[in-house]
């Protein structure tokens, strides 16, 4: 492995391990500790003997920016543990996992993975996001594997998870195909065909007719342009949000909420309402009825320049 698959190998690991040790930590109330190490070109026979015993396989499949499938391989105990921690438990490990602990781990790598897509988003300049998150359990055996993963070449990303109850390894696998798109995408496709092309050798000027005195090269004329000049920025579109509080919850208390079920907001009935734009707020309001529908009614607004300053 060379130094520029090192780097990668560092940086993609690196926002996978954050992600996971910021959700776990957050979803369980317990500090979570995770350190990726860069593993080995594997088929799916060596993927299904990296856990002992029965695994969980939780696949993300790609939709914008990639395309294909990433999977997450761990142990069926430690997936049970952890599932419990989120629920309130002590980590206690469980022979199977269905149900309302299956929907957990589920919404769990999903904001994992909405995570760890924003970071490599922001490296590579352009919006990774998935479809949806499936979770299997698989038996030790290449067949089984091959049944959930499909057969070729699958690069191991190994992630060190570390809590005081709980202590494994997370394997995270990159399909071939996959791994390359997000080499490209980060810039870390192959040296020789990203190396500029050599610089063509000097030649001996051609003769002059006749000396030209040094002339100094004429200066562009014309108006200076327009840097506050925001035309070109008028019709981008931009997501807009009405924001009448929040709150939080842990994952069992999520899992109980049923029709009828009731939230209660980090503000006060009166409070003024919050207009946010692309997650910014510019404004403050009340929510009003027009032709039986929901309307935002402005009562107080940054100042345009403001706006401006807020959204850049």
């Amino acid at each position: 492995m060379d130094a520029h698959d090192v780097e990668f190998f560092q940086k993609t690991g690196s926002a996978f391990a954050e992600s996971m040790a910021s959700v776990f930590s957050m979803l369980t109330g317990r500090e979570f500790q995770l350190k990726s190490a860069p593993g080995e070109l594997m088929d799916s026979a060596a993927a299904a003997v990296l856990q002992a015993g029965t695994t969980v396989l939780v696949k993300a499949n790609y939709q914008k920016g990639l395309s294909g499938t990433l999977i997450f391989s761990l142990p069926l105990k430690e997936g049970t543990m952890l599932v419990d921690l989120m629920l309130g438990g002590e980590g206690a490990a469980a022979e199977e996992l269905v149900g309302d602990s299956k929907d957990a781990l589920a919404e769990t790598f999903n904001q994992v993975m909405g995570s760890a897509n924003q970071t490599l988003s922001d490296l590579a300049g352009e919006t990774f996001a998935i479809s949806n998150v499936e979770i299997l359990a698989a038996a030790p055996e290449a067949a089984a594997f091959q049944e959930h993963m499909g057969q070729g070449t699958f690069q191991d990303i190994a992630l060190a998870t570390t809590q005081d109850a709980l202590q494994t390894t997370i394997h995270l696998l990159f399909p071939d195909l996959l791994l390359q798109q997000l080499k490209r995408k980060l810039g870390f496709g192959d040296p020789q065909a990203q190396a500029p092309a050599p610089a063509p050798a000097a030649q001996a000027p051609a003769p002059a007719a006749a000396a030209a005195p040094t002339r100094q090269a004429p200066v562009a004329s014309g108006p200076a342009m327009d840097t506050g000049n925001l035309d070109l920025l008028l019709d981008i579109q931009l997501p807009v949000v009405v924001r009448m509080g929040q709150t939080e919850m842990q994952m069992g208390e999520l899992l109980k909420l049923t029709p009828g079920s009731i939230l209660e907001l980090n503000r006060s009935a009166d409070a003024p309402v919050e207009l946010l734009v692309n997650g910014k707020l510019i404004a403050k309001g009340e929510v009003v009825v027009v032709d039986g529908n929901f309307a935002f009614r402005i009562t107080e607004i940054d100042t345009r320049a403001a706006r401006i300053r807020s959204l850049t």
